[in-house]
């Protein structure tokens, strides 16, 4: 998966925290809300892991710290530049756009910011 690709899974995830959260405050007796798109976006970014089959608990934890580590390692980067990215415009007391603008316009331009190469782990 390409940095661009992933920071896009990673804002449709704040995009759709926001919208839970927009509903919640509406109705906070709402029995609907699932994070079930969440979940499937954050899913999209996990490698598959790999292990021996008779691999010790050991082994399948350094396993898992391994090839979890650089997704874990690029989750972490890519919530911070968006987090900075809303920080900034906030900061500068912008009120001319919302955040749903700005991640708008972040997907949009993520080729452009993020032009890393294709990662074939993930």
């Amino acid at each position: 998966m390409k940095d661009s690709d992933f920071v896009r899974r990673i804002i449709g995830i704040l995009t759709e925290a926001r919208q839970m959260q927009v509903l919640l405050e509406e109705d906070p007796e709402r029995q609907d809300i699932s994070g079930d798109n969440v979940r499937a976006l954050l899913n999209e970014t996990m490698p598959t892991i790999e292990f021996p089959a008779d691999a010790s608990p050991g082994e399948i934890g350094e396993a898992l710290s391994l090839q979890l580590s650089p997704v874990i390692e690029r989750l972490t980067g890519a919530f911070s530049l968006i987090f900075l990215q809303l920080a900034d415009l906030h900061d500068a007391g912008r009120t001319d756009v919302t955040s749903a603008d700005i991640l708008q316009d972040l997907a949009l331009r993520a080729d452009e910011l993020w032009p890393g190469e294709e990662d074939g782990g993930v």
